[in-house]
């Protein structure tokens, strides 16, 4: 009838006004407490660095006197983004071990830093995503973070941070987390981009650019541990290297030698959470463990992070040269790449220098 239309469609109506104004209201609070840092407008008027405590001892700093990151740990300001690893409840004793700076490689007790520092917005401490201060051993590094955000303009640009982001990931989650990381970087060794080689018989240009980029690493690898790296020759003998084993228990990859990859992971647990945050990128950056080893290790015939960038870059330098640049692609690729490895050595480099560790 009539009348039952009518007070369903009032019914239907009523409902989605409760909704609306639900959704109104969950909207309201998400803008109210977004933490979003990509697009905000510049908040802060004068940038500073200041004296702060390690993190591994109480803040003195009082809580009136931080301003929150708006660096979200989260893609919808919480920590459900992917790689994010909660807080663990570590003692002090684990945190200042983890968090004194020691190089890389170094079997000796590290040092505690008797100076930490931290960045100011507006006279206020900046604190990480995760709510611990931004508190680094090095001054020189604390200026470099410094300029970051005072270089932003109208609207904030989190790629243009990208010392800032490594200094947050060592203490928000390496320091608490070091497994994880140690673990994610051993993964690219077993298909180390310095490992597969052009047949010469196929591509004798190619495979003349890789020998020229890798030949001198692999020696150094064979050097420090006593086992030349696997490689393998052509696509063909790469495919099947890299195919997905029947039998799970026997991983895919190359087939390094088994004490080869145990000194490289022995290696990775010199490493504090500075340096482990720094060789992470660059390993991410240039899928290869050997590489960003080389950039770390002392002695080393990397000696220029060029060198490391142009070696991890062999394949598609060689393609653009023979077939040309694809702007928007290739353009973005090399920038990107050179931004994060220079990023991550200045930051290895910065820690190293101010105490007195290179």
């Amino acid at each position: 009838t009539m009348m039952q239309s009518l007070v369903k469609t009032w019914r239907l109506s009523s409902r989605s006004q409760r909704l609306f104004n639900t959704s109104t209201v969950r909207a309201e609070k998400v803008i109210s407490r977004d933490t979003r840092l990509a697009g905000r407008l510049r908040f802060y008027k004068e940038v500073g660095v200041t004296d702060v405590s390690p993190p591994w001892q109480e803040s003195q700093v009082k809580t009136d006197n931080t301003v929150a990151s708006p660096i979200s740990a989260g893609v919808d300001g919480s920590d459900s983004a992917s790689g994010v690893q909660h807080l663990q409840d570590l003692g002090s004793a684990q945190l200042e071990y983890i968090l004194s700076p020691r190089r890389p490689g170094s079997v000796d007790a590290p040092d505690s830093p008797s100076e930490w520092f931290g960045v100011t917005l507006d006279g206020r401490t900046l604190k990480t995503p995760m709510g611990q201060t931004l508190a680094v051993p090095s001054q020189s590094l604390a200026f470099a973070i410094a300029a970051e955000w005072d270089a932003q303009e109208k609207h904030l640009k989190p790629a243009a941070m990208p010392l800032m982001t490594l200094a947050c990931t060592a203490l928000d989650q390496v320091a608490h987390n070091p497994q994880v990381y140690r673990e994610q970087c051993l993964s690219f060794l077993p298909t180390d981009t310095t490992c597969f080689w052009a047949d010469p018989a196929i591509d004798r240009g190619l495979h003349r650019r890789q020998r020229e980029a890798w030949k001198e690493l692999h020696d150094f690898v064979e050097e420090k541990f006593n086992h030349a790296p696997a490689y393998a020759m052509g696509a063909n003998e790469g495919m099947i290297m890299v195919r997905q084993r029947k039998d799970r228990n026997k991983p895919s990859g190359l087939p390094h030698n088994q004490e080869l990859f145990e000194n490289a992971e022995e290696w990775t647990f010199t490493l504090d959470a500075w340096h482990l945050a720094a060789f992470s990128t660059m390993c991410s950056q240039a899928k290869s463990f050997l590489l960003g080893w080389a950039v770390l290790e002392s002695g080393s015939p990397i000696k220029e992070m060029t060198q490391a960038i142009e070696a991890s870059r062999v394949e598609e330098e060689f393609q653009i040269s023979s077939w040309g640049l694809v702007e928007g692609g290739h353009d973005y690729d090399r920038l990107n790449c050179s931004i994060q490895m220079n990023s991550a050595e200045v930051f290895s480099k910065t820690i190293l220098l101010d105490n007195e560790l290179c």
